[in-house]
């Protein structure tokens, strides 16, 4: 099979200027741009997403060359079937789904000869995370979120994966109970359950504040 490589830099996440972001502000007109073949658009996506997709595929794999892997040949798909695509009600969402499939092929051809091979399914859980991972994963952004980023690593993994993508990633309860293959209630469960947990955890960390204050 021929091998597209994309041009732009594995590191080239920095948006080239102001302009570029004003110009596709909006995920559903860049989208279109892209399936018309408009290559800067193209461009564009790659730039926007690739970290996010990367602090998703670290939720499955440790090993960063792979998911680099999954990412590019996950565009170079995109720019070889850009007239065939549809509009995507929600790019994000159709992204991650995507990615997860990546990762778990090429981590299937990875494991090829490998006896547990077989118990690798579709539905592949996210591995365990240190704090550490979590909170480059959830990309934190100021000092007063880090008590609550530090709880949301203790949570259970399903827990934690269902609630960052509905709260960090802002998806639908039926988007992510299409990438965990599970039921949207089950989604919705797993969410309070993990808010349940987290209203605890801060409550015993406040009051933990005050005795020692």
């Amino acid at each position: 099979m021929q091998h597209f490589e994309i041009k732009f830099s594995y590191y080239q996440i920095i948006y080239d200027s102001a302009d570029v972001m004003n110009k596709y502000r909006d995920d559903h007109d860049l989208w279109a741009l892209v399936i018309e073949g408009d290559q800067s658009a193209y461009e564009e996506l790659y730039r926007r997403y690739f970290q996010v997709l990367f602090s998703y595929g670290k939720q499955f794999v440790r090993d960063e060359d792979l998911i680099s892997d999954a990412i590019q040949d996950l565009f170079v798909d995109i720019w070889r079937t850009r007239f065939s695509l549809s509009q995507a009600q929600s790019v994000k969402f159709y992204l991650f789904r995507s990615i997860r499939r990546k990762i778990h092929r090429l981590t299937k051809r990875k494991l090829s000869g490998n006896e547990d091979l077989e118990d690798l399914g579709e539905t592949f859980l996210p591995i365990e995370r240190s704090p550490e991972e979590l909170l480059i994963s959830v990309q934190d952004v100021s000092d007063q979120s880090k008590k609550l980023h530090h709880l949301l690593a203790k949570l259970p993994t399903r827990q934690s994966e269902a609630i960052i993508l509905r709260y960090y990633h802002e998806l639908e309860y039926s988007e992510i109970a299409q990438l965990l293959e599970i039921k949207e209630q089950s989604v919705r469960n797993l969410v309070q359950k993990a808010l349940q947990m987290l209203r605890r955890a801060l409550i015993s960390f406040f009051l933990a504040a005050l005795i020692i204050f």
